[in-house]
C-alpha cells in the first residue's frame, strides 16, 4: 500500500522529482494536451507533473491550472491556448520562462520568485516585478494586452525595445509594430476565472517512488 505523506507546502516536492519537471496541474477540465520535446502528447490531468519543454495546448471550452513546484507561483491558462514552459532549476528554485504563441494566461508570482518570472510572446516580454496579471496574446493580429492586477510588470516590445511598468488597473497594449502604449483598465474587459462546477477539492494526490524503489503518495493541498 502506497504511504500518504500530508503536506501543505509544496516546497517538499521539490527534492522527490526529477531536475526537470518544474509544475504539478491543479485543476483540469476540458480537452487540455501536453506535447513533450520528443513529439508525444498526453492529455493532462489534475495531478499530473510538467517538464521544462512542454508544451500545452488548451481546446475550446477548457481550461488548466498549474502551480510550480519551488514557489507555489500559478499560471492559469484559458482555453485555446497555447504555450511552452522553459526554465532552468538552480538551488531548489526555477528561473521560468513562459512562452505563450497565442491565448490568455494568469500569472500569480509569489514574491519570494519575482525576480526570475518571465512571460514572452513573438511580440511582447513581461517580466515579472508584481504578483498578479493577465497576458493575452493575439497572434493573429500581432497583438498582446497585459491587465496589471497587483505589483508591477515591465512590459517591452521586442521590435522598438520601448519598456513600461504596468501598475495594477492599468492595461498595457504592444503590437507588432513597435507600439507600446498604457490606458486605464475596463474592468468588462478582464478575463473570468474558470471554476470547475465538478471540484470540490484543493487537494492532489502524486504517486512517486522514493529512493529505495518504495511506492509512496504525496497530498498537495493548495488554495
Amino acid at each position: 500500500m502506497a504511504v500518504k505523506i500530508m503536506v501543505t507546502c509544496i516546497l517538499l516536492i521539490s527534492s522527490l522529482i526529477a531536475q526537470d519537471q518544474i509544475a504539478v496541474a491543479t485543476k483540469v477540465f476540458g480537452n487540455v494536451e501536453i506535447f513533450k520535446k520528443k513529439g508525444s502528447s498526453v492529455e493532462i490531468k489534475q495531478g499530473s507533473i510538467l517538464s521544462i519543454g512542454d508544451q500545452i495546448k488548451t481546446s475550446r471550452g477548457s481550461f488548466a491550472a498549474i502551480i510550480f513546484i519551488d514557489d507555489r507561483s500559478v499560471l492559469k491558462i484559458k482555453e485555446n491556448s497555447t504555450l511552452t514552459l522553459n526554465g532552468q532549476r538552480k538551488r531548489g528554485s526555477i528561473s521560468k520562462e513562459i512562452n505563450l504563441q497565442g491565448g490568455s494566461l494568469r500569472a500569480q508570482v509569489t514574491d519570494n520568485n519575482r525576480k526570475n518570472f518571465t512571460i514572452e510572446s513573438s511580440v511582447s516580454v513581461a517580466s515579472v516585478k508584481g504578483t498578479d496579471f493577465w497576458f493575452i496574446n493575439d497572434k493573429d493580429n500581432g497583438q498582446d494586452f497585459i491587465h496589471g492586477l497587483d505589483g508591477l510588470i515591465e512590459l517591452t516590445n521586442k521590435n522598438s525595445g520601448l519598456s513600461v511598468d504596468i501598475e495594477a488597473g492599468i492595461t498595457g497594449f504592444s503590437n507588432i509594430d513597435g507600439n507600446l502604449q498604457t490606458k486605464k483598465t475596463d474592468p468588462k474587459i478582464l478575463p473570468a476565472d474558470e471554476v470547475d462546477p465538478e471540484s470540490k477539492t484543493n487537494s492532489i494526490e502524486i504517486e512517486f517512488l522514493d529512493s529505495t524503489g518504495k511506492k509512496k503518495k504525496l497530498i498537495i493541498n493548495y488554495r
